[in-house]
């Protein structure tokens, strides 16, 4: 009799996907997923460092509008400041991706975006990457012709070797998008570009019609300009159809060097690229523009 209710135990637990070690575990991941958020934003406005270390992923970054990074142990050390800069979200969005689930929105005049990821015990908080709101006013970028100066970084080479087949052609995706910039094709362009996409950075904020506006323009016009340099690059995935890219670059038209965030999924048997935010880094030395050699 004990064995037919210990089998029965374990068909209902098959049958249900829920697992249970001493509480339930949410079976809906992205209900799980948003209420690691919310568990994580309230343990800051309560202040509760040892709740919210309990919830850092081994890997979790913050980046502030400063552009300075910090490493968990970093963090956890200037607690106070991450709970500081974390108040009042507004134009809050969230988009669930399986195993990867973010959050962007505004506080305390910055872009912010949390990155939460699925792990063995549950959601964790991989990441904090905070982007000024930029100031009204703020120059647009220059553009330049097409082929006025050469794209070998990061079009064809970048100091990153993929560690799987998936970071390949993650990889292989962007550096497409970079090709279709340079020598802008703006149908080529969007189709590795989610419909939610947004592009964020010290200066601009722009959504996917926006920037597919802007790649028409450049294509009929015949300019376009390599892209900017990847000094650093890594590249974490999470399943089988979702990833975050995270670079350092130098700027091709010359000012601080900066760090990027890029989420990737894998839709419509591609892969598309989901949001890309940058914050310029205050620290570093600023870099003279890149000069054409034609």
């Amino acid at each position: 009799m004990r064995r037919f209710v210990i089998a029965a135990a374990a068909l209902a637990i098959l049958a249900t996907g829920t697992f249970v070690i001493g509480r339930a575990v949410p079976a809906d991941n992205e209900q799980a997923a948003k209420e690691a958020d919310r568990a994580f934003i309230a343990n800051l406005g309560k202040g509760d460092q040892k709740a919210i270390g309990s919830v850092l992923d081994r890997r979790f970054a913050w980046t502030d509008t400063d552009g300075k990074t910090r490493n968990r142990r970093e963090t956890l050390k200037d607690f106070s400041a991450l709970a500081s800069a974390s108040q009042g979200d507004t134009d809050v969005q969230a988009h669930f991706y399986g195993r990867l689930f973010t959050v962007r929105g505004s506080h305390d005049n910055a872009r912010f975006l949390r990155v939460f990821v699925k792990r063995r015990h549950g959601w964790k908080a991989f990441m904090v990457l905070e982007t000024p709101v930029a100031a009204s006013g703020a120059p647009a970028s220059v553009e330049q012709a097409a082929g006025a100066g050469d794209c070998d970084n990061p079009c064809r080479t970048v100091p990153y070797v993929p560690k799987s087949a998936m970071d390949k052609d993650i990889l292989a995706a962007w550096q497409k998008t970079k090709m279709l910039e340079w020598k802008p094709d703006a149908a080529q362009w969007a189709s590795f570009i989610a419909d939610e996409f947004m592009i964020i950075n010290n200066t601009t904020m722009r959504d996917k019609e926006q920037r597919v506006a802007i790649a028409k323009r450049q294509q009929d016009a015949e300019t376009g300009a390599p892209g900017d340099p990847v000094v650093a690059m890594r590249i974490y995935d999470f399943g089988t159809n979702s990833a975050v890219m995270i670079s350092e670059h130098t700027p091709y038209r010359g000012g601080k060097p900066y760090t990027n965030v890029r989420i990737w999924v894998l839709r419509d048997n591609r892969w598309q690229l989901a949001l890309s935010q940058q914050v310029a880094i205050q620290s570093a030395t600023p870099v003279a523009a890149v000069v054409s050699k034609q």
